[in-house]
């Protein structure tokens, strides 16, 4: 260990980003000082199983008291949120919560934006939702910015490559790779970005303090149409890709409104249109590989690990 004691408070510990956050420190010999947390008092059990070797806790960005009980002895945050939660509600409590902490050193954020993004820029169809992704970064980052903290701001400027899971319904019924908007992305993968969070934390000095890094994997800049060929290539079977907001509606429509509420489908349907327009803003950078010391994870790569979970 290179920073002074105190406690390491992770959010999103059972999930894909939060938990290779946690599991890189653990490896690095961080087990004592880390503080798993879960908003949900059901994956607690989980998290524990996952983890029996550190201390667990259940805490909500919506209740300060659980924030309170959370950051008692803690030095540094990781913070992630989920689609369309209240970002100023819940970044104005934890500001509350982490200023009431001596000798508090870092926050953490992951953010998911355009890079460059303002919220001029986001079209009012879009903002009318009041929250999700295409806002909710925008607006976290104006509370945290008022705070006067210490922040470092980790922008997923890319798509996770397990996003394809959660797009592989039409992929295993009907081959075909579903996404309105063909446009070009780059990538990342979950545990490349948590990995390079946990190093972040584990840094001596202040050179991270009030940075903002936008992060991908320096080699992927394709439009979706070529990942439908990729995943062709790489699986030797043809999966097609369909660029149709109808077959989206058909094929993927209820899925959303299941995992985000409400609306879900309507939202994205207009969120992609507004990527499209911004995807040239995208780009690929090599803060991830200088991070990590290493190159991140391809897509192709990925795909090639991970292409049973896709068909």
């Amino acid at each position: 260990m290179t920073t002074s004691a105190g406690k390491v408070l992770i959010f999103g510990a059972s999930g894909h980003i939060g938990g290779p956050v946690a599991r890189f420190m653990r490896y690095k010999g961080w087990r004592e000082r880390l503080r798993l947390a879960t908003s949900s008092a059901a994956k607690l059990d989980q998290l524990k199983a996952s983890f029996p070797d550190c201390e667990t806790v259940v805490a909500d960005y919506l209740d300060l008291d659980s924030l309170n009980d959370a950051l008692k002895g803690v030095r540094t945050v990781f913070v992630i949120t989920p689609d369309f939660i209240d970002e100023p509600v819940a970044m104005s409590n934890l500001i509350e919560a982490v200023k009431r902490v001596p000798d508090f050193r870092q926050i953490v954020r992951i953010l998911g934006d355009p890079p460059n993004m303002s919220f001029n820029k986001v079209p009012d169809i879009v903002r009318a939702f009041g929250r999700g992704t295409a806002i909710q970064h925008l607006q976290a980052k104006e509370v945290l910015e008022q705070s006067d903290l210490p922040v470092t701001y980790l922008n997923i400027a890319s798509y996770l490559m397990d996003d394809l899971v959660r797009w592989s319904g039409p992929i295993k019924s009907r081959r075909t790779l579903a996404m309105p908007f063909n446009r070009h992305t780059t990538w990342i993968d979950p545990g490349d970005l948590g990995e390079a969070a946990a190093r972040i934390i584990m840094t001596e000095g202040d050179g991270h303090l009030q940075q903002l890094y936008h992060l991908n994997n320096g080699n992927d800049y394709v439009l979706f149409s070529e990942i439908a060929e990729m995943i062709s290539d790489v699986l030797q079977e043809r999966v097609e890709y369909s660029d149709s907001v109808a077959f989206w509606d058909e094929v993927l429509g209820a899925r959303y409104v299941g995992l985000f509420g409400k609306d879900a489908d309507e939202y994205y349907k207009q969120y992609y249109a507004f990527e499209q327009k911004f995807q040239f803003a995208f780009h690929r950078s090599d803060i991830l590989e200088r991070i990590l010391g290493r190159k991140p994870k391809t897509l192709r790569a990925w795909i090639e690990q991970n292409g049973a979970l896709l068909v």
